[in-house]
């Protein structure tokens, strides 16, 4: 099985202190106590979910969106939890209340693109988990896509420059983000991200890839493992969103594409069937 990477718990501390990471929100809080509940009542869950206004308009707008394919659009949110389920209305509660954790004043990079671009690859890995035979909750992979780079606005907002290190990591595809990062601040957006993550209760499985996303060596010994099955989705997915804003393949793609394609027991022909279906569902 892969290896699980412990993050030593002074880096944690020194995060802690200095870096502005969003606090888990109360209604996140409630969710949570009422999933830990041992008879999880789902009209319970849809009242306190409908008490945050722009949280239910956000979650109504993303389960009636082409990628869902409803044959009629769900108007209230007790619709929408008995349609995604208590783990999938979790996932879309997370993701609308990480993006309003960060605000553009103090954020050095452009955040509605920046989420725009998290969106399409959470949203492009639930539909490549659906195209493929081996099963995977379409929940962990929207939960993976959109918390992946979510320690990138945490950098953004402490250095006023990080722009340029992702332009310069953008020409210099040979060194990965995180390395670039390193070297420039003796920190990476993947170990922030962990931090937010595990400090928002996510999954520890999750928790793990976000820490090890951009890890060129994580498929070099292949175990038939759930997390080598996502982070070969999550790769694939990131690529497939880079060719659509940048028209050519991203840095990590030309390391992973051949194991990639055997993990996900697909070829190039499929892989191009993949990325012609999604692109027009792509903003």
């Amino acid at each position: 099985m892969s290896k699980t990477i412990k993050v030593d718990d002074k880096v944690l501390a020194d995060i802690g202190r200095g870096f502005t990471v969003p606090a888990r929100p109360e209604l996140l809080l409630k969710l949570q106590d009422l999933m830990a509940q041992n008879d999880t009542d789902l009209n319970e869950i849809a009242d306190t979910i409908t008490l945050d206004v722009a949280i239910s308009a956000t979650i109504l707008k993303t389960v009636n969106s082409p990628l869902y394919g409803l044959a009629r659009s769900i108007s209230d949110i007790k619709k929408s939890v008995r349609y995604l389920g208590i783990s999938g209305i979790y996932s879309l509660v997370t993701s609308c209340l990480l993006k309003q954790g960060f605000s553009q004043d103090s954020c050095s990079v452009a955040l509605d693109e920046f989420w725009q671009n998290s969106s399409n690859i959470a949203n492009i890995s639930v539909f490549i988990g659906k195209q493929i035979k081996q099963n995977i909750s379409s929940e962990k992979l929207f939960t993976i896509g959109l918390f992946h780079d979510c320690g990138i606005p945490v950098m953004a907002i402490k250095y006023d420059h990080y722009q340029h290190v992702l332009d310069f990591s953008l020409n210099n595809p040979t060194k990965t983000l995180p390395e670039i990062e390193e070297k420039q601040y003796q920190i990476n957006h993947a170990t922030l991200g962990y931090y937010v993550a595990s400090s928002w209760r996510l999954p520890k499985d999750i928790c793990q890839l976000i820490l090890r996303h951009h890890e060129r060596d994580f498929l070099n010994y292949l175990d038939n493992s759930e997390m080598q099955l996502a982070f070969s989705i999550l790769k694939m997915a990131e690529n497939i969103a880079y060719q659509h804003k940048h028209f050519c393949d991203c840095a990590d793609w030309h390391y992973l594409q051949d194991t990639i394609l055997t993990v996900l027991d697909i070829d190039e022909d499929q892989y191009k069937d993949i990325i012609e279906d999604i692109s027009e569902k792509l903003i």
